[in-house]
Formats: C-alpha cells, structure tokens, sequence
C-alpha cells in the first residue's frame, strides 16, 4: 500500500487527515510506503478525472481518497485486522465525532496557526495555500492568527467533551486506543508539526492524552519533527 501524504519545506508530514488513516494503518498492523507530496503535485497523482485529495491510498491498483472511504476500505479488505468503525449505529455515532473534530478541533486550530503552517511550506505551495485559506476565511493569514494568545483559553474550553471522555480511561475509545482517538489525534498532530504555539497547557489531561498517543506504535507520530 502506498500513501500519498503532503509535506512542508523541511519534510514533515503535517496533514491532519493523513495522520488520522497512518494511525489506523498502524493499529491494523498493516504495511505502507509513503510518498511525499506538495499541494502542487496532487493533480499528478491520477491521469483520470476523478478529483483527489490528501489523503490518497493506493492498494492492488484502485485509489481510495478521503480518510473515512480509505479507513472503511482498510476494514473491508482487512477483515482479520482489528476494525476501527463498527457496523450501524456505533459507526453512525464515530461519523458525528468526526464532524465534531472537524469543526471544532481542526477549526479552533486554524484560526491559531495557519499562517505558521503557510511559512513552514515549500515556497511553491505557499501562494496557493495563502489564496486558497484567505478566500476560505475572508481575513489574511495575518489577521486569522492575530491575538492568538489571548484567543487560545477559549479554544482550550472547547475541548471539554474530550475531558469528560478521558475522565473514564487514558483514550477516548476506553483503555485502549481506537479510531476516536486517531480522529482527534490528527488535528493536534497538524499542530505540532506545524507551529510552536503551545495550544495546551501542560497540565490539561487532553495534553497528557496527546503524549500517549505520540508514543504509540514506538512513538511513530513523535518521530516526526515538531515545528
């Protein structure tokens, strides 16, 4: 299997979507290669007309896009493998999280580090991740992250449903880690990677939450370099 996976000028892996599906790939046990990608190179991943995003699979010759298709795609071919969404209406309730992390998670963090994220790019992804983000948000990049220190507590608060949930057990899944957790995960990890801002404070349990999932798998997301 091969993942294609977008990186910054240094090389980091910075996708939040993409560590989401390398962490499944990891909690099936699953092998992979990765292939490096700019914003520019996506077109050149597939000659047809389908439109792809990062995160692509490719596997026995069929290319899986959006990290939900690919995670459903890993379980149905995988059978034997650990399964990371439940039939019915369990996987009904992991979509909404989903929709939640995305909207709050990967949303607070935008408006905390997006233009830390464009100054970490390679030179020729930076004018089109600065116009495609300012016509996203109706503000420059500048104005997105100004007063982020004083912003920052109310982002903090936003995650008290992911604290009431670690209250029962070190993942969000329970005692053990599960897709939950890598949904959740790939937003912080786009942060790490991607500014120095310290978007938790150290003593939050969802900070202590991070930690344990970085050193999954021997510590494969914290071997990625933080910004």
């Amino acid at each position: 299997m091969l993942l294609y996976d977008l990186v910054n000028a240094k090389r980091t892996h910075f996708s939040p979507n993409s560590w989401r599906v390398r962490m499944a790939l990891l909690h099936k046990g699953l092998p992979f290669e990765v292939r490096d990608v700019l914003f520019g190179d996506i077109p050149s991943i597939h000659s047809g007309g389908d439109k792809l995003t990062i995160p692509t699979l490719a596997h026995e010759g069929r290319l899986v896009t959006d990290s939900w298709a690919i995670v459903q795609h890993l379980d149905a071919a995988f059978p034997d493998t650990p399964r990371l969404i439940a039939a019915g209406a369990e996987g009904h309730v992991l979509k909404f999280f989903q929709y939640w992390v995305q909207n709050t998670v990967h949303g607070g963090i935008a408006r905390l580090i997006l233009r830390d994220l464009h100054d970490g790019l390679d030179p020729a992804d930076q004018a089109y991740f600065r116009a495609s983000r300012e016509k996203m948000y109706k503000q420059t990049l500048e104005e997105l992250q100004a007063g982020r220190e004083e912003r920052v507590d109310a982002f903090r608060k936003s995650l008290q449903p992911m604290r009431m949930a670690l209250a029962h057990g070190p993942f969000i899944s329970g005692e053990q880690p599960g897709y939950a957790d890598y949904l959740a995960f790939g937003g912080f990890m786009w942060a790490r990677v991607s500014s120095p801002f310290q978007l938790l404070a150290e003593d939050d349990v969802v900070h202590a939450w991070r930690e344990r999932c970085l050193d999954l798998y021997h510590g494969a997301a914290r071997q990625e370099a933080a910004a």
